[in-house]
C-alpha cells in the first residue's frame, strides 16, 4: 500500500481538487486499493510525509520533506499534466 500525501497551502480546497484527480488517474491504471491519499497543509508536510512514499504538492517542496516530490500545479493548470501523471505512475510502479 503505497502512502501519497497531497499537500497544498492551507489543506483544504485546492489539495482536494488535486487529490480528486489524482485518485481518477491512478484508479483508470489499475491501482485501485493500492494506495491511501492524506491531505494537509505544507506546515503538516514535513510531519505527516515521515512514512510517505510521495509528496504530490501545489507549492514547492517544503524544507524537512523525506520523500519523493511531485508538482501538483499541472493539475490546477493543464500545463505539464501528462508528464505530471507519467511521473505519478511511475513513482505507483515502483
Amino acid at each position: 500500500m503505497k502512502k501519497i500525501v497531497v499537500s497544498c497551502g492551507s489543506g483544504v480546497v485546492t489539495s482536494a481538487i488535486v487529490a480528486k484527480s489524482v485518485t481518477q488517474l491512478l484508479d483508470d491504471h489499475g491501482f485501485a486499493g493500492q494506495y491511501a491519499i492524506e491531505r494537509c497543509s505544507m506546515a503538516e508536510a514535513p510531519r505527516v510525509c515521515e512514512d510517505a512514499d510521495f509528496l504530490i504538492a501545489t507549492t514547492i517542496a517544503p524544507k524537512g520533506i523525506t520523500c519523493a516530490y511531485v508538482s501538483g500545479v499541472s493539475f490546477l493548470t493543464g500545463m505539464g499534466k501528462a508528464d505530471t501523471e507519467k511521473q505519478i505512475l511511475d513513482a505507483m510502479a515502483q
